[in-house]
C-alpha cells in the first residue's frame, strides 16, 4: 500500500517541481526575482471603516480594501442573511466596488437586509429626540388613548363641555369682564394667556399665527419623511432629484405665504367663505410680523403680487377670535351638526383646549396624496414620452401647485373639533397630475424658482 502512494504522488511531484523550475527559469532569463515578481501585482491599501445595525445597537471598527472583504467582515459581526451596506446619511445603498473605493475612511455603514427601510443618522437623532422630549411625546400619547378609548374620551369631552357651558352660564352675570379680556391683545396686558408661551410673541396674534406655522411645518415634515423613506427614493437617483426639487418647491411656496400664518390670525382682514357675510363690516389691519431675511421677503412680495396663493390667505376666526367647527366629513358641507365653536384668545384654558381641534384633510394625506405623487414620480422615470392631458405635449414635471394646495391650504382642510375628525377611509383621490411646459401651474413654480435664483445670482455678485 506504501509503495501505491508513492507511485501516485511521485509524477505530481516531479510535475510541480519542473512547473517551479520553469517559472523560477523564466523569471532568471527576464532578470526577475520571485520577490519582485510578487510585488509587480498591485494591492489595494487598507482602510478603516466604521459599521453598525439599523438600531444603532452596536457599532465596530472594521479594515478592509474592497466591499467584498467588508461585508464578509460585517457577516461575522451582524448574522445578517443577504446583507446588504447602505450609506448612514442617505440610506443609499453600497453596491459598486468602484464607488466604494472613492469614500473616505471611518465612513459609517448601517447594515441591514436588502428590504429593510433604513433609518439615516438624521432619522435616528429625531427619533431619539422624540423619546427623550415630553413635549413631542405628548401628542402621541393622547392620540394613543383617543384610539384605544374612544367612547371614554368622547365622554370626557362631553362631560368637560356640559360643565363649561355651566361655567358659561356662570359668567354671564361678569359677560362684560370676559370679553374685555378676551379683546385684550398684548402680553403685558393679558399675562396670564401667555403662561409657557414663547417670550418672543408679544401678542395674541403673534403667539396664534405661529401655532398655524408649526402646522403646516408638521405637514411638510410629514411628507418629507414619507416620501424619503420610499423605496422609489432610495433606490432610484432621478426620482429622488425630482422628490428634492418637489419638496423645495414646497419650502418655497410656504415661505411666500408665510406657512399660512393667517390662518388663526384673527387681524387678518381677509377671511373664510363661512364668515364673511357675517364679518365684513368691521376694519382691521393685519398684525406686523417677525422680520424675514431678504430673500424669504422677495418670495412673499412676489406671491403677493401675482396672487398665487391669495384664495386660500384667509382667517378662519372672527374679528373677536370666534373659530367654528366646519363639520366632519361625512357631513359633506362647512356646518357642524353640534355647533362646536371656541375661541383661544379668550382664555389659557381655550387655548390648550385648541390644540385637539385638528385641520382635516378632506383628500387623505397619506392615503392617497402622497402615494399618486410617488407614482407620478414613477411614471416621469420610467415613461419620459408620456403626453400632457391637456396639451398633448410631452410631460416634463408633477403638478407640484395641485399637491401643495392639497396637502397645505383650505383648498383640502376642514377646522374640525375632536369629536368631529373622522378617520374611516376615503374613496376621493388626488387630483395631482402630470404637466407639460404650457401647463399654468408649471409656470407659475417655474417663475417663484426663478425669483430664488435671481436673488442668488445678486448675493453671488455682491
Amino acid at each position: 500500500m506504501l509503495n501505491f502512494f508513492k507511485d501516485v504522488m511521485a509524477p505530481t511531484t516531479r510535475s510541480v517541481k519542473s512547473e517551479d523550475n520553469k517559472d523560477g527559469g523564466i523569471c532568471t532569463k527576464m532578470g526577475i526575482s520571485g520577490k519582485s515578481a510578487e510585488k509587480s501585482t498591485p494591492t489595494l491599501q487598507m482602510k478603516g471603516y466604521k459599521v453598525t445595525d439599523n438600531e444603532r445597537t452596536k457599532k465596530f471598527g472594521i479594515g478592509a480594501n474592497t466591499l467584498q472583504m467588508l461585508k464578509d467582515k460585517a457577516k461575522l459581526k451582524f448574522p445578517i442573511k443577504d446583507l446588504r451596506l447602505y450609506m448612514s446619511t442617505d440610506g443609499f445603498e453600497i453596491s459598486d466596488d468602484d464607488y466604494f473605493q472613492t469614500l473616505a475612511s471611518q465612513t459609517l455603514f448601517i447594515v441591514a437586509g436588502p428590504d429593510e427601510i433604513i433609518t439615516t443618522d438624521a432619522d435616528f437623532e429625531f427619533e431619539k429626540l422624540c423619546k427623550n422630549s415630553p413635549l413631542l411625546r405628548v401628542a402621541d400619547i393622547i392620540y394613543e388613548f383617543i384610539e384605544k378609548n374612544p367612547e371614554q374620551f368622547r365622554k370626557m369631552i362631553t362631560d368637560y363641555e356640559n360643565r363649561k357651558i355651566c361655567r358659561q352660564q356662570a359668567l354671564d352675570s361678569n359677560k362684560q369682564s370676559y370679553q374685555s379680556k378676551t379683546q385684550l391683545s398684548l402680553r403685558t396686558q393679558h399675562s396670564e394667556w401667555f403662561a409657557g408661551q414663547e417670550e418672543r410673541c408679544h401678542s395674541k396674534e403673534e403667539a396664534m399665527a405661529r401655532r398655524a406655522q408649526d402646522r403646516m411645518r408638521s405637514y411638510y415634515y410629514k411628507t418629507k419623511e414619507e416620501l424619503t423613506r420610499n423605496k422609489l427614493y432610495r433606490q432610484n437617483l432621478k426620482a429622488r432629484h425630482i422628490i428634492d426639487a418637489v419638496l423645495e418647491q414646497f419650502r418655497y411656496l410656504l415661505i411666500g405665504c408665510d406657512y399660512f400664518s393667517m390662518l388663526f390670525d384673527r387681524k387678518c382682514p381677509n377671511k373664510h367663505a363661512i364668515l364673511q357675510q357675517q364679518y365684513d363690516d368691521d376694519e382691521t389691519d393685519a398684525t406686523a410680523m417677525l422680520p424675514n431675511k431678504r430673500l424669504r421677503q422677495v418670495i412673499k412680495e412676489y406671491t403677493a403680487r401675482h396672487e398665487i396663493l391669495d384664495e386660500w390667505s384667509v382667517s378662519l376666526c372672527t374679528d373677536f377670535g370666534d373659530f367654528y367647527c366646519q363639520g366632519s366629513y361625512s357631513d359633506n358641507g362647512n356646518c357642524c351638526a353640534l355647533k362646536h365653536t371656541i375661541n383661544p384668545y379668550a382664555s389659557r384654558e381655550n387655548l390648550i383646549l385648541f390644540q385637539v381641534w385638528n385641520l382635516d384633510h378632506q383628500i387623505e394625506l397619506s392615503r392617497s396624496i402622497l402615494p399618486a405623487l410617488i407614482e407620478n414620480v414613477r411614471q416621469l422615470v420610467e415613461q419620459p414620452q408620456v403626453k400632457c392631458t391637456l396639451h398633448n405635449k410631452r410631460v416634463i414635471d408633477i403638478s407640484v401647485l395641485e399637491y401643495f394646495l392639497e396637502i397645505f391650504s383650505l383648498k383640502n382642510l376642514k377646522l374640525v373639533h375632536i369629536v368631529c375628525h373622522d378617520k374611516t377611509q376615503r374613496a376621493n383621490k388626488s387630483n395631482g397630475r402630470l404637466v407639460c411646459e404650457k401647463c399654468h401651474e408649471y409656470k407659475i413654480v417655474q417663475e417663484l424658482m426663478g425669483v430664488r435664483d435671481n436673488e442668488d445670482a445678486v448675493d453671488a455678485k455682491s
